[in-house]
């Protein structure tokens, strides 16, 4: 089975991890951190996740902005720019990151991260529910079917 890799998601990705690089507010281990976290929760089907990820972003590089002498003050070894490392990514990332792989193992089989789960012999486990979001059908605050996790996912990445 051939996965497909999200075109966009992987062009967003490169394009904002890039953005962070060059000025210089992602170190070059943030901006590979930040594109893998991009790539993740923006390749997922429900364009909930990627759109959360952009606006804390936007909203972060906003408020860093107008907080720079704020932060000056508060902070010990402040960079102008913020250089957020890998973990410092992660750190801010990583539940919204989970709860969209999450999103996706459950009610997207075709995605990479069901399809990787299956490879592992978890089929059984992915295979019990049969559900597929469908933005037709269901919407995922509200899933008609059960597992009920979507709703749950998606307010975990929401904050």
């Amino acid at each position: 089975m051939r996965v497909q890799l999200p075109s966009l998601a992987l062009s967003l990705a490169s394009v904002l991890a890039w953005h962070g690089l060059r000025k210089r507010s992602l170190s070059p281990s943030g901006a590979a951190a930040a594109f893998a976290v991009g790539y993740t929760m923006m390749s997922v089907r429900l364009s909930t996740f990627g759109v959360a990820l952009i606006v804390f972003y936007l909203t972060g590089s906003r408020a860093t902005k107008f907080g720079k002498s704020v932060k000056k003050q508060l902070e010990e070894g402040h960079q102008d720019a913020g250089y957020r490392n890998a973990m410092q990514v992660v750190c801010n990332s990583l539940s919204a990151a989970i709860a969209a792989l999450g999103w996706s193992a459950l009610y997207d089989p075709h995605s990479w991260v069901a399809q990787a789960l299956r490879s592992l012999g978890w089929d059984a486990e992915l295979g019990r529910h049969k559900v597929e979001f469908d933005n037709t059908r269901w919407c995922p605050l509200m899933p008609p079917v059960a597992p009920y996790w979507s709703r749950a996912l998606v307010f975990v990445t929401l904050g």
